[in-house]
């Protein structure tokens, strides 16, 4: 009875985030109510309040959202990737095994529409995009067996996840057509690309060995 419950209680969580998001992208976050949120989820305001403390808890989720639950399971996933990775190819692979599986494609795109209706919602989405980006650094960081991130990890960590957030907006927006798992590959094949094509022009404009102003 108690795992019944449990699905019941998800499956309503989810219920009332889907029309929060349908309605967030149809009309704006501001133009909005609890009371039409909870109409489209078919069930009470009450109910919707106990599940989320305001409008934007239902795009984001509080603690208790799924979206959170996968951080943990993010961070391990980076720390177990083998010690020969470099720091980038860690967490795309991890980002590809343990993260990509679990979302839910049509609602990672409403998420999205509906974040972009609101100054309010940017604002919580970048306090989010912060939260993610110190969990990564910090994997990265036990994965080194360091007690802390250092700028490497912390610079490897925000340019993953830059990848991450502009690959999943152009999938968005069908700026790239196909499987959201084979855009954020590619994503991270341009940068890997675009790192090589700046190592590469360093050493074709770096100055002569017996250049005095090397030395």
């Amino acid at each position: 009875m108690s795992g019944l419950r449990s699905l019941k209680k998800h499956k309503t969580r989810l219920a009332i985030q889907d029309a929060a998001l349908e309605l967030f992208a149809e009309q704006g976050f501001e133009n909005t109510t609890v009371e039409q949120i909870a109409a489209h989820a078919e069930v009470s305001t009450a109910t919707f309040f106990r599940y989320f403390r305001s409008k934007g808890d239902a795009v984001f989720g509080g603690e208790s959202d799924d979206r959170v639950e996968l951080l943990p399971a993010l961070a391990r996933a980076i720390v177990e990737r083998p010690h020969y990775e470099d720091d980038l190819t860690a967490i795309r692979r991890a980002v590809l095994s343990a993260w990509v599986p679990l979302l839910d494609p049509l609602r990672l795109r409403r998420h999205f529409l509906a974040a972009a209706t609101s100054p309010l919602l940017v604002g919580l989405s970048t306090n989010l995009t912060v939260k993610w980006q110190t969990t990564i650094g910090e994997a990265l960081a036990n994965r080194r067996g360091l007690a802390a991130p250092d700028h490497k990890c912390r610079i490897a960590a925000a340019m993953a996840l830059a990848i991450v957030t502009e690959t999943a907006t152009a999938w968005v927006h069908n700026d790239i057509q196909g499987d959201l798992a084979e855009a954020l590959d590619q994503g991270y094949e341009l940068m890997s690309r675009l790192c090589a094509e700046l190592y590469e022009a360093r050493l074709t404009t770096a100055p002569p060995v017996d250049d005095p102003n090397r030395r």
